[in-house]
């Protein structure tokens, strides 16, 4: 339900559950990038590691959180989804390249294709606000399922990626008091992000499910508590913007040319 404030007795939005300052989103994206770095890194080499492996995927709850949280600050542009696309399509031979070893093809997307899909899926719900559409949401909608059906792949974490995504914009995002939906809609996206977070792991064993789940908790909680007892200003960046997708291109490019020598 929508917050009622006994005071004026008017309905008010909904906050957010979840939201970082500048500085804390800094530190979360360091800590996934270094997971998504040694994940990657124990592909391109073949090493096998278990322990790698399990690190790894910690790393993509914890972007879709900062994700979720930049886009939950105010209408979802659709120059924000232009710019994931452009740099999905570019990241994306470097990609092929350390991820064929574990039978990748060409065409299967690297996960800045998530991030772009479903950001474009929210910038078309977002055009009724602006530009008076009513089909906006629909098309949305049916990028969404589209994209579930046919492109949704184990390298985007299928199904079960597309949704997290959207469990993360819905805990980040203030919910209108317009919207009688409000609190079924909050709920909805706290029960199902531990949930979609432990079926990123579903074909890996129950103790590599429960670590996936643990290992971003605990990541987030560490993060918080370091920036928390830090005398850095809380609103202070600490990466450039756009430093995670240019980083995620240099990586893969990294891993090629470490391979290749």
């Amino acid at each position: 339900m929508t917050h009622f404030d006994p005071h004026s007795g008017e309905r008010r939005p909904l906050p957010a559950v979840v939201q970082f300052t500048p500085l804390q989103q800094d530190v979360i994206k360091l800590l996934a990038l270094v997971l998504m770095v040694l994940d990657h890194a124990n592909r391109a080499q073949g090493l096998d590691s278990s322990t790698l492996l399990l690190l790894g995927r910690g790393a993509f709850p914890l972007f879709a959180l900062v994700w979720g949280d930049n886009l939950a600050r105010r209408p979802v542009r659709q120059a924000q989804a232009t710019r994931l696309w452009g740099w999905a399509l570019l990241a994306q031979p470097g990609y092929w390249l350390v991820m064929r070893h574990d039978g990748f093809t060409l065409y299967e997307p690297n996960i800045l294709f998530l991030f772009a899909v479903v950001t474009q899926a929210l910038a078309m719900a977002h055009w009724p606000v602006r530009q008076g559409s009513p089909n906006g949401g629909v098309g949305g909608a049916l990028l969404l399922a589209l994209w579930g059906y046919y492109v949704a792949t184990p390298g985007t974490y299928g199904v079960d990626g597309l949704l997290l995504l959207l469990a993360s914009y819905g805990l980040c995002v203030t919910l209108p008091p317009t919207v009688s939906e409000t609190g079924w809609l909050r709920g909805l996206a706290i029960v199902s992000w531990p949930i979609l977070t432990l079926r990123l792991n579903a074909g890996l064993g129950h103790s590599m499910m429960l670590s996936g789940l643990l290992l971003p908790t605990l990541l987030i909680a560490g993060a918080l508590a370091v920036v928390a007892i830090s005398p850095l200003d809380p609103q202070r960046r600490l990466l450039t913007p756009g430093f995670f997708l240019q980083a995620y291109v240099a990586h893969l490019l990294g891993l090629v040319a470490g391979w290749a020598g």
